[in-house]
């Protein structure tokens, strides 16, 4: 299982693509076509409180070249600022045909951001 480790900024949106691929030699992409993804982020995994939830459905995933395992992961400035800054865990999990697969887990750090506005 892939390990990501995400470091963000308060005052910028962050917007990143990826592609999920085998290990193979040379790699192979992952079908998504069909798929939904669920990425869960709390303080420690084991917390009952879930800080953040990105999903392609509420928009903080969107698969965007299916047969090819492109997808983009997006959190917003605005979301950014409701997160308190600090360390957090997260995973991101496939879902397809009733299946829940890991993709990757890892560590999310929200740092302040020097252009946040005069209010926060």
């Amino acid at each position: 299982m892939a390990i990501v480790d995400i470091t963000c900024e308060n005052d910028a949106d962050f917007i990143r693509g990826f592609v999920y691929q085998t290990t193979d030699t040379p790699p192979v992409p992952v079908d998504l076509t069909g798929n939904t993804m669920r990425m869960g982020i709390r303080h420690r995994a084991a917390d009952a409180t879930e800080e953040m939830l990105l999903t392609t459905e509420n928009g903080g995933i969107a698969i965007t070249d299916a047969p090819n395992g492109k997808f983009t992961v997006w959190i917003t400035q605005a979301q950014l600022l409701d997160l308190t800054v600090g360390d957090y865990e997260h995973s991101l999990i496939r879902i397809t045909g009733g299946l829940h697969l890991r993709v990757w887990s890892g560590t999310l750090v929200n740092n302040p951001g020097a252009s946040r506005g005069t209010n926060t």
